[in-house]
């Protein structure tokens, strides 16, 4: 008994290390936060966290199809932070724990100049007011 919970916890510990080298992926939809309608053909912009490590260069775009949904399932597990950009401020969330093998479901609710997400492992993203159009932090 003892050779087979060893055997199990073994097994276990190959398999995640196993998913931590698989694409991780985020999905989800956006929708209208005042109707609750799908948003189509919304810009999104997502990068993975700490954006100083991974640069400027790293910020990728999503767009969502014509009912609200988006995908990316090529990423690198980790953190991610996802943003919508209005006239002159950008809102976003942080969806933490991406991992290996899964795809993170996230729900954004947008209106005129904000946006909301939820989901698991979601919560909100600080945006510095201070920083340069192109450089945000959480």
């Amino acid at each position: 008994m003892k050779y087979l919970m060893i055997m199990l916890a073994l097994a276990g510990s190959v398999a995640a290390a196993a998913r931590a080298d698989e694409p991780a992926g985020l999905s989800g939809t956006v929708v209208d936060v005042k109707s609750g309608q799908p948003i189509s053909h919304a810009t999104l912009y997502y990068y993975r966290a700490p954006y100083l490590e991974h640069g400027p260069n790293r910020i990728m775009t999503l767009q969502t199809n014509a009912r609200g949904f988006f995908s990316d399932v090529t990423l690198e597990p980790g953190r991610y932070v996802i943003m919508a950009r209005f006239p002159n401020k950008v809102e976003g969330c942080a969806v933490d724990d991406v991992i290996g093998g899964e795809v993170a479901r996230v729900k954004i609710e947008m209106g005129h100049d904000t946006i909301m997400c939820s989901g698991p492992r979601v919560h909100a993203a600080l945006v510095d007011p201070n920083a340069g159009a192109d450089v945000y932090r959480i």
